[in-house]
């Protein structure tokens, strides 16, 4: 929660440190302005990286942090990050590197560039008078990042929650004896207050040394720079080292709380000194209940796709499927245990006819014990669906983004398209003759833009007009032809329609469009035009290359991308911030996981020294490895079934059109398997522990 405060906070400061003021004096005007501005997204690799122009019309324009001086023309500053990414001159000579203190984090790519030829003009840019703002604006990182409101809600439910079950979970083991011992020394005259000290007293060496294990860690987040693992994000040592205050009250803080926990959790349930009864085991009648809720939330959920397709996401369906995904969540494992506790009256009666005692104990059991069972089965089933949740959420994409996906396995690199900035039209022909000597280069231009595939809707006076989206291709007949398309007979323009055998057209142009204009001539460029280059063989152009010499010869604006990069950019921006719902949600997971298993192994310890006279009754100790495979391993393969399926049903809302997520069904199947292995060696060690607390009982002596 510190280092999520801490990252946040420091990167707020830095984004408003760096945000440029433009807020004039009073009596100057526009022109009074000492830099001028003009930010450039490009994308590397798959990154988003963002690229300030500059133009500092005085000797002493204002500096952002991290930069000591402005480049000169030709030159840039460039964030570590953006430089190791190989970038080299591609926004100008590389003249030195921002300083941790100008960036919103160490790996953002970010940087400082000033055109060779003057391309800012007080037309064309944004004005600045100094940086340091109130806020920080959108710019690099801070316009990707989600607030911290959202990654809380992540946080919380994800690990906090999952943290404070297993605390209980590590409070609670063995309770059965601490509750009779409390309750004696209560009926001996102890109050709450001594009942509270002997209770931390006892839990507080595993607090010392827990707080002792944990510090290593918290050094080494105040020494260097770490990298998380799966999210590849890196933490900064400098922003931990900015609260290191806050960090040391986390440390004493956790253990007295965590000591508080376990003093809470030993206080006597009625009052002192009246009995030395063990807390009573959960009520049936709200196992009952809970049962009776999971068909209510299992059928919203299957409700929830035909109403995203009805009504699309509106508040009222997101929150009603929200309501049913954790609603089934809490609910499934009371339906199971109910399941389970029935199906013990059948292990009891195969037990009696078979004359297998462990059978004939754990059926006994199981069938009056649906509360237990719905503790046993509740973190096998939590697991699972949050699991399957935290699969499908990265793979919900667009079919948008999957088409995009799909073009760029198709045509990698062999197909880019330029956007030429206003005021550069004429200096397009210059980057046309950098192109490849086997390159070609066609001309394409809409009505509306490329971007707008569905067209336009005017309101007319009887209602909404369709206004159709034409598109021009205009190029020399070895361009055209290598598109797909016949070179028109003299100067006249011809209409041909776009299918299989135009998939280069077909890629860039709105599914909407279905012909195009053709047309011979030169790859001059017009205002809302894009110039097309493709290598007819399919090989890769050179699109670092391309990309400095549009920058170079056309100014900052000048985009060149390969198909569908926007829309891979942005699903690889959000994929890389799902990651934290893996990461959060698997620890998470992991943490519920690991306090059920405890928590069954510690029933199964209670049970076993209430039956330990049985070994004597039954001749042989193999009866409790037979109790503890049909309390514990059975019902845990049982529910890591149940859960499977349930997981199916829960992800409905996300892989169910209109979203198109998946959910594998080799996660499902591997999960299964994982926790079939982990129930047996629970069950496993369950057995062995009870047999050495049977060689302890021995029968009273009257």
């Amino acid at each position: 929660m510190v280092a999520a405060h801490a990252t946040y906070t420091e990167r707020a400061e830095r984004g408003a440190s760096r945000t440029p003021v433009q807020r004039l004096a009073s009596g100057q005007n526009v022109r009074d302005a000492p830099l001028l501005l003009k930010s450039h997204l490009d994308d590397v690799g798959d990154h988003q990286a963002e690229i300030t122009y500059v133009e500092p019309v005085t000797d002493d324009a204002p500096l952002p942090p991290g930069v000591d001086r402005w480049p000169a023309p030709g030159e840039a500053l460039l964030s570590p990050a953006l430089v190791a990414d190989g970038v080299g001159d591609r926004y100008g000579r590389i003249v030195g590197t921002i300083a941790p203190e100008g960036l919103a984090g160490p790996e953002e790519r970010f940087a400082y560039a000033r055109p060779a030829h003057g391309w800012l003009t007080y037309e064309n840019a944004l004005i600045a008078t100094g940086f340091g703002a109130e806020g920080a604006a959108g710019l690099g990182d801070i316009a990707q990042v989600r607030p911290f409101s959202v990654f809380l809600s992540l946080l919380i439910p994800m690990l906090v929650l999952p943290a404070g079950v297993f605390a209980v979970v590590a409070a609670r083991l063995g309770a059965a004896g601490r509750d009779r011992r409390t309750a004696l020394v209560g009926a001996l005259g102890g109050s709450r207050r001594q009942l509270a000290l002997m209770s931390a007293g006892e839990g507080a060496p595993a607090l010392l040394l827990g707080t002792v294990l944990t510090l290593p860690v918290v050094a080494a987040t105040l020494v260097a720079d770490l990298r998380v693992p799966w999210v590849d994000y890196v933490l900064s040592a400098a922003d931990m080292r900015a609260h290191i205050w806050q960090l040391a009250g986390a440390l004493i803080a956790t253990p007295l709380l965590l000591a508080a926990l376990v003093a809470v959790m030993h206080q006597p349930s009625g009052r002192v000194g009246r009995s030395t009864r063990p807390r009573a085991h959960s009520s049936r009648r709200l196992v009952k209940f809970s049962a009776a809720l999971c068909p209510v939330f299992l059928g919203i959920l299957s409700w929830s796709p035909s109403a995203l397709a009805t009504y699309g996401p509106s508040q009222m369906v997101v929150l009603l499927s929200l309501l049913g995904t954790v609603g089934a969540l809490a609910t499934l494992p009371a339906a199971i245990a109910l399941l389970l506790s029935a199906a013990g009256r059948a292990v009891t009666a195969w037990g009696r006819r078979r004359g297998r005692a462990g059978a004939l104990l754990a059926g006994r059991w199981t069938q009056g014990r649906p509360g237990y069972l719905s503790r046993l089965v509740a973190g096998v089933v939590i697991a699972i669906g949050l699991l399957s949740v935290v699969q499908v959420y990265p793979s919900m994409h667009s079919a948008s983004v999957q088409g995009a996906i799909a073009l760029r396995e198709e045509f990698r690199y062999s197909v880019l398209t330029l956007s030429v900035p206003r005021g550069a039209v004429s200096q397009a022909g210059k980057w046309v003759d950098r192109l490849p000597p086997d390159a070609e280069a066609v001309v394409l231009e809409s009505t509306l833009g490329l971007a707008n595939g569905a067209g336009e809707v005017r309101r007319g006076p009887n209602g909404d007009i369709p206004i159709n989206q034409a598109v021009t291709v205009r190029g020399n007949c070895p361009a055209l032809r290598g598109l797909g398309l016949d070179c028109p007979a003299g100067s006249q323009a011809q209409t041909a329609p776009l299918s299989r055998s135009t998939p280069v057209l077909r890629a860039l142009v709105p599914a909407s469009v279905t012909t195009v204009r053709v047309e011979t001539g030169g790859t001059t460029a017009q205002r809302n035009s894009t110039l097309v280059a493709y290598d007819p063989g399919g090989q890769d152009l050179p699109v670092g290359t391309l990309k400095r010499d549009a920058l170079t010869l056309l100014g900052p604006g000048a985009l060149v991308e390969g198909v569908g990069q926007s829309w891979i950019g942005g699903a690889n921006l959000l994929s890389s911030q799902l990651r934290w719902v893996t990461l959060l949600g698997t620890a998470g997971v992991a943490l519920v996981a690991l306090a059920a298993a405890l928590n069954c192994l510690a029933e199964v310890l209670r049970f076993a020294r209430s039956i330990a006279p049985v070994s004597v009754v039954s001749g042989s100790r193999r009866v409790y490895a037979a109790v503890a495979a049909w309390t514990l391993a059975g019902p845990l393969v049982v529910a890591a079934l149940l859960g499977a399926v349930s997981a199916v049903w829960i992800t409905l809302p996300y892989t169910t059109a209109p979203r198109n997520g998946s959910l594998p069904s080799e996660l499902l199947l591997s999960v299964v398997t994982t926790l079939a292995v982990l129930a047996v060696t629970v069950s496993s060690l369950a057995a062995v522990s009870a047999i050495r607390e049977s060689r302890r009982w021995r029968p009273r002596q009257d």
